[in-house]
């Protein structure tokens, strides 16, 4: 295997969760997502209880709560109420520690977060974007989330917004920009299984 860390962002829609997941489970890496949550809410003192009762998408709450705390977005959807006394800041700061110390021990996927920012200079790692056209994320987003074409399409916009968001303010670029990935696939063109091949194949074939 060429590389032992992997990072994986995904516009809304596109099945980016499902391939990591899926890629988790072939390669029996462990995969960040939720469990980043997880950590964030044991520091803070915040139940995983109370955290799976407001997380609507396990790729969403992050990105929730940089909206609570100074970006805008989910807390009038969403009524969680934010501790004061964490700041931006200290947010961010506490997932780089947690994907820095992922990366230390590799054979991992990590979704999302600003991952591939964080690790841009690690040797072992390897960056992915996974992307589809608006229309084939509009239809997955309906069947798997159960709504109607309007919906799905404000879900997708909203959801986009708030990652720019995240990735501007932390770390002053533009999540899309394809400079950043080492590899971007369509999800539409491949397929969740077919996808899942061509990261194993990149992996494998990558110095």
């Amino acid at each position: 295997m060429g590389k032992s860390i992997l990072t994986l962002s995904h516009l809304y829609g596109s099945g980016g969760s499902v391939i990591a997941r899926g890629l988790g489970r072939r390669l029996d890496w462990t995969v960040w997502e939720k469990e980043i949550v997880r950590q964030i809410a044991s520091q803070y003192k915040v139940s995983e209880e109370y955290i799976e009762a407001k997380d609507e998408r396990v790729d969403s709450f992050i990105e929730r709560m940089v909206g609570l705390f100074g970006l805008g977005g989910f807390e009038s959807a969403y009524d969680i109420p934010p501790p004061l006394w964490l700041n931006d800041a200290q947010l961010v700061r506490m997932t780089k520690t947690i994907v820095e110390d992922v990366a230390k021990k590799g054979k991992a996927i990590l979704i999302g977060r600003g991952g591939n920012r964080i690790l841009e200079s690690h040797p072992d790692a390897l960056h992915i974007f996974v992307h589809a056209p608006l229309e084939a994320r509009l239809e997955r987003v309906m069947q798997a989330e159960d709504m109607d074409r309007d919906k799905a399409k404000e879900r997708i916009a909203g959801m986009e917004r708030i990652r720019a968001d995240y990735v501007h303010t932390f770390y002053q670029d533009d999540w899309r920009d394809p400079s950043h990935y080492n590899l971007l696939i369509d999800s539409s063109r491949w397929g969740d299984e077919g996808s899942i091949d061509l990261i194993m194949w990149a992996l494998e074939h990558t110095a």
